[in-house]
């Protein structure tokens, strides 16, 4: 069980890691260590929101998170439309 959460937040730890570094220039980079770590715990909930089921592509998705302001960005988008 211990190994299925690890692996669980490693994949969220990976995921912001590559937004950070592999979706093109980061120009502000998200400090915000609390939506940070709500993206870690609920990244499936945020991928199939998002992703599955909106409008963002993959790389979109962790460009938004690790450098255009994380979740409350993604959020405030939301309620625009």
């Amino acid at each position: 069980m211990r190994a299925l959460i690890a692996f669980y937040l490693i994949i969220g730890v990976v995921l912001l890691a590559i937004g950070f570094f592999a979706t093109g220039p980061c120009p502000e980079k998200n400090t915000d260590v609390v939506s940070d770590v709500v993206f870690v715990l609920g990244w499936p909930v945020y991928l199939y929101d998002d992703v599955l089921h909106g409008t963002l592509t993959p790389p979109q998705w962790l460009h938004r998170q690790a450098c255009e302001g994380g979740l409350r960005t993604i959020q405030k988008t939301e309620l625009l439309r």
